[in-house]
């Protein structure tokens, strides 16, 4: 575990969301294997066997360079034309305390919004 919790919330912040948290440290982890996997071959990265999956709202995340033709769970999409988009977003959370960034899914009406400092475990246990 990197520190991440990972969960879908319908009607959650305007939208049906997955909604993934972490420590400063976890996001710093997070976009490390965000750039090995774009460096790497592989198709996909699972985010959520990273995480502490939501037993009430649970989710599939994955990292893709495309969105699948098929296929379960959400596919984020980082590739090399995607990742100063992402590394800016993601830095300014790792040095921030408290905040959220906003992802669009592929082929996903939801929203993904990774989020420092704004649900802690009380949260998590009441609603994740």
């Amino acid at each position: 575990m990197m520190n991440l919790r990972l969960g879908y919330f319908p009607v959650f912040k305007g939208g049906d969301t997955v909604l993934l948290e972490g420590t400063s440290d976890g996001i710093r982890h997070l976009w490390a294997r965000i750039k090995e996997f774009v460096a790497s071959s592989e198709t996909e990265l699972p985010i959520h066997s990273l995480s502490a999956v939501s037993t009430k709202h649970p989710a599939l995340l994955f990292v893709s360079r495309s969105a699948p033709k098929e296929g379960s769970g959400f596919r984020w999409l980082c590739s090399p034309k995607e990742l100063n988009s992402i590394e800016g977003k993601l830095s300014a959370l790792v040095a921030s305390e408290s905040g959220h960034q906003y992802f669009e899914l592929a082929g996903s009406p939801a929203q993904l919004i990774v989020s420092v400092g704004e649900y802690g475990e009380k949260w998590w246990q009441n609603h994740g």
